[in-house]
C-alpha cells in the first residue's frame, strides 16, 4: 500500500508497449523526470520482442495525465501504445486480500490451457498477481503468483486444482510462496523465510 500522495502532488499509473530496443527505459524515465516526476512501483518485461512497462509516478499537481502521455508519445516510436491514468487517492481495493501462493502447471502447449487455469482460479476467488510462461523440455510451464482467500481450505483447493487440470493433460501444483521459494532457490532456508 502506498503512502498517501501529498496534496501538492498527483499520482499516475502508466503503461507503455512498444517494439523493444536499447534505451527504452531510459527514454521513458527521462520523460517522467522532465515533468518533475518520481517513479514508485515499476514492472518491465520483454514479451515476444515487445517492451512492456507499467509504473506509478508522482508529479506536481499541475501536471496532467495527458501531458505525460503526450510527452511519451513524442519521445517514443510511432508504434508505441502509451496509457496514463490518474490514480486518485482513497480508491478501494478491487480485489480481495489473501495469503500468497504459487501456482505451477506443466504440459503440452495447446489452445485453452490458460483459459482452463484462469477459470479455475476465478471460480475459487483467487486473484492472479503475476504470471509467466516458460518452455522446458518440450513442455510449457505456467507459473503464477496468486492471492488465495484466507477462508479457503488449502488441502481441498490443492486437490481440486490437480483434478481440474488433469483432463487438460497438465500436472498442477499449488503451494505457499515460502514453500515454493524454499524448494526452488539455492541458499539457506533461514534467509528464505526471513524476507
Amino acid at each position: 500500500m502506498h503512502a498517501p500522495c501529498p496534496p501538492e502532488r498527483r499520482r499516475f499509473i502508466t503503461s507503455v508497449l512498444v517494439p523493444d530496443r536499447v534505451g527504452l527505459l531510459r527514454d521513458v524515465t527521462r520523460g517522467v523526470f522532465s515533468l518533475e516526476g518520481n517513479i514508485g512501483s515499476i514492472r518491465q518485461t520483454v514479451v515476444d520482442g515487445f517492451f512492456n512497462l507499467v509504473f506509478t509516478s508522482e508529479h506536481p499537481s499541475q501536471v496532467t495525465p495527458e501531458a505525460l502521455r503526450a510527452l511519451l508519445d513524442s519521445t517514443l516510436e510511432s508504434e508505441a501504445v502509451v496509457t496514463v491514468l490518474d490514480r486518485p487517492e482513497g480508491a478501494p481495493a478491487a480485489v480481495p486480500q489473501g495469503a500468497r501462493f504459487v501456482v505451477t502447471t506443466r504440459g503440452a502447449d495447446k489452445p485453452g490451457t490458460i483459459f482452463a487455469i484462469t477459470s479455475f482460479l476465478v471460480d475459487h476467488g483467487i486473484n492472479i498477481e503475476d504470471w509467466m510462461v516458460e518452455e522446458e523440455e518440450g513442455k510449457v510451464v505456467y507459473i503464477a503468483q496468486v492471492a488465495v482467500p484466507e477462508a479457503a481450505d488449502f488441502r481441498l483447493l490443492q486437490e481440486a486444482f490437480r483434478d481440474a487440470m488433469a483432463p487438460h493433460g497438465l500436472t498442477a501444483l499449488l503451494c505457499h510462496e515460502n514453500i515454493f521459494r524454499a524448494t526452488n532457490e539455492i541458499g539457506p532456508i533461514k534467509a528464505l523465510i526471513e524476507v
